[in-house]
């Protein structure tokens, strides 16, 4: 396993997958925009010139299903109207244009763009829109709430009488589809909606880091709907429901929550043309204009609380898209003003946080958290490493907080940057990664592996369920002779956003200036966690430079408490909130889902924790 796929400067550790020979040149030939990996069928646009060689047999067979969900459809209105979908014949899908026209609303016989994809059965329908001709949406209906059903708490004990086609969570309605961009970008999202009061709950996106690891991990692992039990990795029997287990402590128990695979290359998400991106403010316009066709789609929930939140990447990924969609609602505002109007309601995203969770999010200052969780007591844990290693780690804090700040922050340079990651990595992260100890939980010693288990043995089981036919037939995913096995995380993606230096910017920063702006944030760490540990989480946070930051550090620090009992630490004033959660790793949900559930409820609610 090449060191440099588990570096902290990426939370590549926390995603990475067993190591890929390094692509030969011939790979890499005719890319006029991004990479393109040689593990994913590519292929060319249409009208496109095609020099490229080797065009295989898997790539061949991918044109069918490519063919079947065409791109980003005309911004044009009567390209996608009911009339244009009937001439397109019966095998192309059902295509709609939003905003919704209320003569198309009329034609389609439908009263919301919801009921057009509910009539569809099963199958998708393409979302346009016309303000992003870069972007449309294909999605489908998954399963639908039960007219009359006792509490969705009291579901588990009469999961035996549910549809026995239902996916994941039979008490709600879901959804599941594709982003489809103009550059051949295909984005997997799930998205459940609330089991409490979908029309008033929030709407939270989350996704999950790496760079390169899917999302299903925070679905089927984490605080999804549902779990998908260990077995070995056997396959599972039965109905895709038969395959998962209903989860009591989802965050969907009180949010409408959407879970994405990005950036392309992540989960069920692929490259129709080859084209693949590995900056995250690049992935933060896809995001955007995602956000704006889905609220026009479900405009039911255009004035319910808008939050973003990730995890370990996420730490970077959250912030820049927080931004994205601030920046943008301030310029819709001004320019309304400017012409001395309002502007429309389906204009402004209603966000109203970020949440990030054992994040990576200004690497300067979270190296020397390693130092401090494996020599010292300051984590909270016995010192790990021998004291010969942990005095040659301590020469190195000062300076690798020195020279990731100058090189890759203060003043930015690609070469030196990327020397300094190299080279502080090896120094202060591998000596612990080097022990084979869990680095998302220090206190076990990873019995599954590192890869492709990430220490869990669960992680087969989700790629088992995933790789089913008849769950991505339900799912609506490509299938696997098309784009591949699942994996939880792509080393190659994780690769390419090191090479390219995405993580080394002080995102800190951006969360600085979301909490001038009014957008609150809270930012959480499992106290177990060694990769993006607590203690270089909790620098970045006190170091933040904005006007209530005086205020903040003088705020008191106390227990915060579930159920009677310490659940943590936090801290908060003017928006920011800081909480551990006791006796949790990485994944905090997974290690202590009661603590994690009452925190992001109590978050949504504006309560102290």
């Amino acid at each position: 396993m090449r060191n440099v796929a588990l570096s902290a400067l990426a939370a590549i550790v926390a995603l990475a997958t067993s190591a890929a020979a390094t692509p030969a040149a011939t790979d890499y030939l005719d890319m006029p925009i991004g990479r393109r990996s040689p593990q994913l069928p590519t292929r060319a646009p249409p009208n496109a010139n095609d020099r490229r060689l080797g065009f295989n047999s898997q790539i061949e067979a991918a044109a069918s299903y490519l063919d079947a969900y065409p791109g980003p459809a005309s911004s044009s209105s009567s390209a996608s109207s009911p009339m244009a979908n009937a001439a397109a014949g019966a095998g192309a899908p059902l295509r709609v244009h939003l905003p919704l026209d209320p003569a198309d609303a009329n034609a389609f016989a439908a009263s919301s763009v919801e009921d057009i994809i509910a009539r569809n059965r099963g199958q998708h329908v393409v979302l346009s829109h016309r303000d992003f001709p870069q972007l449309s949406v294909r999605i489908k209906q998954l399963g639908s709430r039960p007219k009359a059903t006792s509490p969705a708490n009291n579901f588990a004990s009469r999961l035996d009488k549910s549809d026995p086609e239902a996916f994941c969570d039979p008490t709600v309605t879901s959804w599941s589809g594709y982003i489809d961009t103009l550059d051949g970008k295909s984005l997997f999202f799930y998205f459940f909606e609330s089991r409490n009061d979908p029309k008033r709950d929030p709407v939270v996106l989350w996704t999950n880091g790496g760079p390169g690891c899917s999302s299903s991990l925070g679905l089927f692992q984490e605080h999804g709907p549902c779990r998908i039990p260990e077995r070995g990795g056997v396959v599972s029997d039965g109905p895709p429901i038969n395959g998962t287990q209903w989860h009591p402590q989802s965050w969907n128990s009180r949010a409408n929550m959407i879970y994405i695979d990005q950036p392309v290359g992540v989960g069920f998400s692929y490259s129709r043309y080859g084209v693949h991106s590995f900056n995250t403010e690049d992935a933060a316009k896809d995001i955007y204009r995602f956000l704006r066709i889905f609220f026009s789609a479900f405009d039911r929930f255009r004035d319910n609380d808008f939050h973003l939140s990730g995890e370990s990447y996420g730490g970077r990924y959250i912030p820049v898209f927080a931004s994205e969609v601030e920046d943008r609602n301030a310029h819709i505002r001004h320019a309304a003003r400017k012409a001395g109007k309002k502007p429309r309601r389906d204009e402004l995203i209603n966000l109203k946080s970020i949440i990030v969770g054992n994040g990576l999010t200004d690497v300067s200052k979270q190296m020397s958290g390693y130092y401090d969780m494996s020599c010292t007591r300051r984590g909270g844990v016995a010192p790990i490493l021998p004291i010969e290693q942990c005095k040659r780690m301590s020469s190195w804090v000062p300076r690798c907080e020195r020279w990731l700040h100058d090189h890759c922050v203060a003043t930015y340079s690609a070469d030196l940057c990327r020397t300094a990651r190299d080279t502080c990595s090896a120094e202060l992260e591998d000596p612990y990664m080097m022990t084979g100890m869990n680095p998302y939980d220090i206190t076990d010693d990873c019995k599954a592996g590192i890869s492709p288990n990430l220490c869990y043995a669960v992680m087969e089981d989700i790629r088992a369920y995933l790789d089913r036919a008849d769950v991505r037939e339900l799912l609506g995913a490509a299938p696997v002779e098309e784009i591949g096995r699942f994996q939880t995380c792509n080393d190659q993606v994780a690769m390419g956003f090191i090479n390219d230096n995405d993580a080394a910017q002080d995102n800190g920063l951006n969360v600085a200036l979301l909490l001038e702006r009014g957008i609150k944030a809270l930012i959480y760490v499992g106290d177990l966690d060694f990769i993006c540990n607590w203690v270089g989480n909790k620098k970045w946070v006190n170091a933040l430079d904005w006007s209530g930051a005086d205020l903040w550090r003088k705020a008191k620090n106390y227990k915060w408490k579930v159920d009677g009992k310490d659940a943590g630490e936090t801290q908060s004033h003017g928006g920011l909130v800081w909480a551990t959660i006791a006796g949790a790793g990485h994944m905090c949900p997974l290690d202590q889902p009661d603590r994690s559930l009452a925190m992001f409820n109590r978050w949504l609610d504006g309560e102290e924790l």
